[in-house]
């Protein structure tokens, strides 16, 4: 070994005595985790809340309107995957459009529909049941039809 590496290696030597004063070992129940408080998001006079249920298209997301304190429920539908869909974003348009014709005892009335162009999103605003959305299987199915 020449001279030249026998100062490298005193000097990474020093090094490594003084990395010990930066990193410093820390029990884990020293550490205080606390999660991000989540903000409330609104989309146009409605709150959003929780997740509902997922599809193919899109999420529904319960809501509180803000003007009457009513429950809501909101389809989120994507333009982006209506668009993969052949005559996807049509279909949707001529069901918002039936729906807002439709009374009927048997069929969820349509309240409001936005659109976000920006974020390309489309939310219908169908009254909310709990009842439907709080079955999750075909067992309950079979319960909406004694009700019907």
């Amino acid at each position: 070994m020449d001279e030249g590496e026998s100062q490298e290696i005193g000097f990474l030597r020093d090094l490594s005595v003084g990395m010990d004063t930066f990193i410093h070992r820390i029990d884990s129940t020293e550490v205080i985790y606390q999660p991000r408080r989540k903000r409330a998001k609104l989309v146009g006079k409605y709150l959003m809340g929780d997740l509902l249920g997922e599809g193919s298209y899109g999420k529904v997301k319960e809501m509180l309107d803000s003007d009457t304190l009513c429950r809501r429920a909101v389809k989120i539908l994507k333009k982006k995957k209506l668009r993969r869909i052949p005559n996807g974003e049509a279909n949707v348009k001529k069901e918002i459009q039936l729906l807002r014709r439709l009374r009927h005892r048997n069929v969820i009335q349509l309240v409001d529909v936005l659109c976000n162009e920006e974020k390309q999103k489309i939310y219908p605003f169908p009254h909310f049941s709990p009842f439907l959305y709080n079955c999750g299987s075909t067992e309950c199915l079979t319960e909406c039809a004694y009700l019907l």
